[in-house]
């Protein structure tokens, strides 16, 4: 299964170099975008009339993901040093397998800028943009 490739992979980077790189940061960028599809979620299930102290869970979650989010792309700058990696480059979906995923993400921003405006006026951590090749 998906794990088992990946267990494979980070055990192949660390023996070839004796250190965690480029994969470990690539399977910890997956993991950061998933704890952010289970943030979304959290949000979208946190009733209208929510108490103060379930209000209090998902914004602790959210400063939580935050901070592994900022250490995410340091780990990335650190890595790119010297590296110019926006240099005539731009991310382009293939149209063709994303209508569904443009829907679904249209219904998830809207309710995310809802929950967005009661929290804060920060880039939640739900929303916030992780850069990966």
């Amino acid at each position: 299964a998906m794990v088992e490739i990946w267990l494979r992979l980070t055990e192949t980077e660390y023996a070839d170099t004796g250190k965690c790189g480029s994969i470990s940061w690539l399977i910890n960028g997956i993991h950061l975008e998933d704890a952010q599809d289970a943030l979304r979620v959290d949000i979208w299930k946190l009733p209208k009339d929510a108490s103060a102290a379930q209000k209090a869970v998902v914004e602790e979650k959210q400063q939580k993901l935050a901070a592994r989010i900022s250490q995410f792309h340091e780990v990335a700058d650190a890595m790119m040093e010297g590296i110019e990696v926006d240099a005539g480059t731009k991310h382009m979906d293939d149209m063709r397998f994303c209508a569904a995923d443009m829907e679904e993400e249209a219904r998830e921003t809207e309710d995310i800028e809802v929950a967005s405006e009661e929290t804060s006026e920060e880039v939640a951590a739900e929303a916030m943009g992780i850069w990966m090749p």
